[in-house]
C-alpha cells in the first residue's frame, strides 16, 4: 500500500491574514519611500537598496532604512512592535560606534492613499534616519583603490581597541545573564554554520576544514570558558567586515553592528576583532592584518585573544561564505560561488599554517631593532612583543603608559622578572601557531638561553637578529629619543654605557642561528624586503605577507 506524504504544517490562518496584511501594507510603503514627494527635505533621486532584512533608500543628505516584515528564521520581524524595537536598537547600538551617523528613528505617517517620513500622524511603520555618507569611504572600497593604508589602520586598532575596553562586559549588571561566549554556544554556532553551508552548498567546505572546526572547538573549550569569565565577552559590535568600516573625517567609524541578535553581539572580543582580519586576509592584505592585530594587542594587553584567534577567524569567514550564497540564490555559478569559494580557500589556509618560529632580537639601545622589528612584523606576519612597551604596562590588559619609570623597574630582579613574563606570552603565542618576533636586548646569556629552549620544546625554528650599528649612531640615537614626548624606551647615554661594558657575547652555537643586519641606514629600508632577504630565505619565501593577489569577494 503507498502511503500518503506527510502533511506541510499549517499556520493558524489568523497568523497568515496578519503576514497577508504586512506584506500588502509592506509593499505601499516601499513604493511611496522610492517617491521624493515623500521626504520633508529635498530628496533627489531616490536609491534602493535592499538586504535580506531590511531596505535601505538613499534620498538627498540622508539614508532611511526600514525593516521588512519578515521571519527569516534568525529574527521575527512579522510584528509592528518587533520592528520599532529594533529600529530602537539599531539607533542606540550604533551611536557607540558611529557617532553623529544614526540621527534617530522617525514614523512612517499614512496620508490616507500614501504615506510619507515624519510629522504627525498614526505611525504605519518606522525607519532608521541616517546621515548619508560617500560609499567611497569605506574600508572595502578603499582597500580596492588602493587607498586604505597603514594610518587607516592604526587609528581603526585605537578605536577598537578603545570600544572594547569600555564595551558592556558580561559581568556587568545590565548584562544578559546567558550562556554567551560560553564553549557550548561556540560550538553550536560553529556548527550551526557548517550544517547551513553543508546544506545550500555540499561539499564546498572541505572535510579538513569540518574535521579541525570540530577538533578545535573541543580543544579551546577551556579558553573559551576562561576568557568569558575572565569578562572578554562583551556587547561587542558582531559583524565588523571592511563594508562596514568607514573612515570619517579624521576618524574612523564602525556601522551597521548586530541589533537583532544578543547572542552575535555579546561575544569574546577576539571573536569581534577576528572579522576584519579574516577579511583582510580574503582581500589579500595580511600585512594590513597583521599591523592591525599588533596594533589592537599592543593597546589592550589582550595576548590570551591569540589562542582562540584563529579559530575565529575560520568562523568568520564561513559565515561570510554562507552570506554570499544566500545573498545571491540566482547566481549561485558566479559571483555568490566565486565569493564563498574565496572564504572557504582562506580557512582552508588557516587550517593547514605553516609552524610559527621565534626570532629574537638582539643589540644595543639605540642600534634600530624597535624600528626595524616594527617594520619587519607586518611582512612576514609576526606578532611583535616590544619589551619596552610591556614594561610600560602598570597592570595585565591595561593600555602602556609612556613616562619614565623608577629606578626599581629596571634591578636586576625587576628585569628577570620581565623577561619571566615575555616569556610566558611567547609560549601561548607560539602554541597558537603565531610566529613571534621578541623586540628585547637579550644581552644576557641566561635570558637568550630560556627562550631558545622554549623554541626547542616546541620544536620550533628560532633565529637571533642581530642589529648593530656605528657607536656614533648608538648615542645620537639614544640622545635623540631622550628629548622627545611619549618614549617607550628609558635608556639614555649611561644605560648605553653599561650595556656596551657588560654584555654576554653570544655563544658560538648561537652564532649558528644568528643573523646579522646594518641599522647605519635610511630608516625606510627596514620597509622592504630586500633589506630582510637574509632572513627571508632561512623562513622561506611562503612566510611573507601578502598584499598583492587579492581573492575575489
Amino acid at each position: 500500500m503507498r502511503t500518503k506524504p506527510p502533511l506541510s504544517p499549517r499556520r493558524p490562518l489568523h497568523v497568515a491574514q496578519r503576514e497577508h496584511a504586512a506584506q500588502r501594507d509592506w509593499r505601499r510603503v516601499d513604493n511611496a519611500m522610492q517617491r521624493a514627494g515623500s521626504y520633508r527635505h529635498p530628496a533627489g533621486r531616490i536609491r534602493r537598496i535592499e538586504t535580506h532584512i531590511s531596505v535601505i533608500y538613499l534620498a538627498g543628505r540622508f539614508a532611511y532604512k526600514v525593516k521588512k516584515p519578515v521571519n527569516p528564521g534568525f529574527v521575527d520581524l512579522t510584528r509592528p512592535a518587533a520592528r520599532l524595537r529594533y529600529c530602537n536598537e539599531e539607533v542606540r547600538l550604533n551611536r557607540r560606534l558611529a557617532r553623529g551617523l544614526y540621527l534617530e528613528v522617525v514614523p512612517i505617517v499614512s496620508t490616507g492613499r500614501s504615506f510619507r517620513v515624519g510629522g504627525p500622524g498614526k505611525a504605519a511603520g518606522h525607519a532608521v534616519k541616517m546621515r548619508r555618507f560617500a560609499e567611497a569611504d569605506v574600508f572595502s572600497q578603499l582597500l580596492e583603490c588602493g587607498e586604505l593604508g597603514v594610518p587607516h589602520v592604526a587609528r581603526f586598532a585605537c578605536e577598537l581597541a578603545a570600544f572594547h575596553g569600555h564595551a558592556s562586559g558580561a559581568q556587568q549588571r545590565n548584562a544578559p545573564r546567558t550562556a554567551f561566549g560560553s564553549s557550548a554556544l561556540v560550538r553550536e554556532q560553529m556548527t550551526g554554520v557548517l550544517n547551513a553551508l553543508e546544506r545550500e552548498a555540499p561539499a564546498l567546505v572541505p572535510v579538513e576544514v569540518h574535521l579541525w572546526c570540530q577538533q578545535e572547538a573541543t580543544r579551546l573549550a577551556p579558553h573559551f570558558d576562561a576568557r568569558r569569565r575572565m569578562g572578554f565577552v562583551r556587547e561587542c559590535h558582531g559583524d565588523l567586515h571592511l563594508d562596514n568600516i568607514m573612515r570619517k573625517g579624521g576618524d574612523i567609524a564602525m556601522f551597521d553592528c548586530i541589533e537583532f541578535s544578543d547572542a552575535l553581539r555579546w561575544i569574546d572580543v577576539a571573536s569581534d576583532l577576528a572579522f576584519p582580519l579574516m577579511d583582510l586576509k580574503v582581500r589579500g592584505h595580511d600585512d594590513l592584518a597583521a599591523h592591525l592585530l599588533n596594533d589592537w594587542l599592543q593597546l589592550t594587553g589582550d595576548f590570551g585573544a591569540l589562542s582562540v584567534m584563529r579559530f575565529y577567524m575560520v568562523y568568520r569567514a564561513l559565515v561570510r561564505a554562507l552570506v554570499a550564497i544566500l545573498k545571491a540564490p540566482v547566481a549561485r555559478t558566479a559571483d555568490g560561488y566565486a565569493s564563498a569559494r574565496a572564504y572557504v580557500a582562506f580557512a582552508r589556509r588557516t587550517v593547514r599554517a605553516d609552524p610559527p618560529c621565534l626570532l629574537l632580537c638582539h643589540g644595543y639601545s639605540g642600534s634600530g631593532k624597535s624600528a626595524a622589528s616594527a617594520a619587519l612584523a607586518p611582512l612576514i606576519g609576526a606578532i611583535r612583543l616590544s619589551s619596552d612597551v610591556e614594561r610600560k604596562r602598570e597592570r595585565p590588559l591595561s593600555r602602556p603608559v609612556f613616562r619614565a619609570l623608577p629606578a626599581a623597574a629596571y634591578t636586576s630582579h625587576a628585569i628577570h622578572t620581565h623577561y619571566t613574563a615575555l616569556l610566558a606570552i611567547t609560549r601561548d603565542a607560539l602554541v597558537a601557531g603565531y610566529p613571534m618576533l621578541v623586540d628585547a636586548t637579550f644581552l644576557k646569556e641566561l635570558d637568550r638561553r630560556r627562550f631558545i629552549e622554549l623554541a626547542n620544546m616546541l620544536s620550533m625554528p628560532v633565529f637571533i637578529l642581530n642589529f648593530h650599528a656605528r657607536p656614533r649612531t648608538l648615542v645620537e640615537r639614544v640622545r635623540g629619543r631622550a628629548s622627545g614626548p611619549f618614549q617607550t624606551s628609558d635608556a639614555g647615554t649611561l644605560v648605553l654605557v653599561r650595556q656596551l661594558a657588560n654584555e654576554e657575547p653570544l655563544s658560538p652555537e648561537e652564532c649558528l642561528m644568528t643573523i646579522s643586519f646594518d641599522t647605519d641606514v635610511a630608516r625606510n629600508s627596514f620597509g622592504h624586503l630586500q633589506y630582510w632577504q637574509p632572513l627571508l630565505e632561512q623562513l622561506g619565501a611562503d612566510r611573507v605577507a601578502s598584499k598583492e593577489e587579492a581573492a575575489i569577494v
